[in-house]
C-alpha cells in the first residue's frame, strides 16, 4: 500500500527550531542542568539541522542578564545553535534606555529576542519603548505566554494588547509562542493573524491550529519549534512532516526557511 503523496526525507527539511532551552531547570521534579551537549544530542537524534536556544533563568530568575550572558558562553564556537536573549522593558522610561539594551545584543550576536509578555502584560504603553528599538533593527520577537514549560492561556487582553503592539509598529515581526493551555487555542488569534501581517505563529505545543493558519493565511507566518526539552520533538517534527495539506515548498518555508529569512532580515 502507497501513501497518497511522498513524505519529505526529513533531512530535505532543513529543520531550523525556534524554541529550545539550555540551563537549570526542572523536570520530572527533579533539579537538572540542560547543557549544550543535551541539546545537541537531541538535535542529532532527530536531524535538526540549527536551533535558536534561550536560558531558562532568563525566562523565570531575576535578574534576567545573569542567563542571557550565560547563554552566550553555553553556545559559542556552536555554529548550530543561535542565542536568544529573554527580554522586557527596562525600568527606566524612554527609548535611549531600550535602544541600550537592543544595541548590547546586537553587538553580543544576538539576532532574536524573546519578550517576557506573562511577566509583564502586552500593554502597548509598557513595551513601547523597546519594541521600537527592537523595529529599528527588524529583531523577530518571539511573545513568549509560556508557563514554565510551554503552556499557556490567553486572556482576551494578551490578544487585544498584541494587536495595539504589532498595529503600532508594524516592521517587527512578532511570533507568537507558547500559546496553547488547558482552554486550547484563543479564538481570536487566528482573526488577529490575517489582520495584522507582522504576527507570526510557532507550533509550540500545537498540533492542529497552526495547520489552519497555514491553509487560511499561509506557511510563510509559521514556524517550527519543539520546545524541546518540555515537548518531544518527534511529535512536533512528525505534526510537519507528516501534513498531506502541505507540498514540499510549504513545509521546507515551515520548518526553517521562514525563521532564515526573518533573521537575515535583521540589520
Amino acid at each position: 500500500m502507497r501513501a497518497a503523496k511522498p513524505m519529505p526525507d526529513i533531512r530535505d527539511l532543513r529543520l531550523f527550531d525556534s524554541c529550545m532551552t539550555l540551563g537549570r531547570g526542572v523536570l520530572a521534579g527533579c533539579p537538572e542542568w540542560l547543557t549544550r551537549d543535551n541539546v545537541l544530542a537531541v538535535m542529532d537524534r532527530y536531524d535538526i539541522a540549527e536551533a535558536l536556544v534561550h536560558d531558562h533563568h532568563a525566562r523565570f530568575v531575576y535578574p534576567r542578564e545573569e542567563g542571557n550572558r550565560r547563554l552566550l558562553e553555553s553556545v559559542r564556537g556552536i555554529g548550530r545553535l543561535y542565542p536568544v536573549w529573554v527580554l522586557e522593558p527596562p525600568r527606566t522610561p524612554g527609548f535611549s534606555a531600550a535602544a541600550a539594551v537592543v544595541t548590547e545584543m546586537l553587538e553580543a550576536g544576538v539576532r532574536a529576542a524573546r519578550l517576557a509578555v506573562k511577566a509583564v502584560p502586552p500593554m502597548a504603553w509598557l513595551w513601547d519603548d523597546l519594541c521600537a528599538a527592537l523595529e529599528e533593527h527588524r529583531v523577530p520577537s518571539f511573545l513568549d505566554f509560556g508557563e514554565a514549560t510551554t503552556r499557556a492561556t490567553l486572556s482576551d487582553s494578551d490578544v487585544a494588547g498584541v494587536r495595539d503592539i504589532a498595529l503600532a509598529h508594524p516592521e517587527l515581526p512578532l511570533i507568537l509562542s507558547h500559546i496553547f493551555g488547558g482552554l486550547g487555542v484563543h479564538p481570536a488569534l487566528l482573526p488577529l493573524i490575517r489582520r495584522v501581517p507582522n504576527v507570526y505563529i510557532d507550533i509550540t505545543g500545537v498540533l492542529e491550529y497552526w495547520r489552519e493558519v497555514a491553509r487560511d493565511v499561509g506557511p510563510g507566518r509559521v514556524l517550527f519549534a519543539t520546545g524541546a526539552p518540555f515537548c518531544d520533538p518527534g511529535i512536533l517534527i512528525s505534526n510537519v512532516q507528516y501534513a498531506r495539506a502541505l507540498d514540499q515548498t510549504a513545509k521546507r518555508m515551515i520548518c526553517g526557511d521562514n525563521l532564515r529569512g526573518l533573521l537575515d532580515g535583521v540589520r
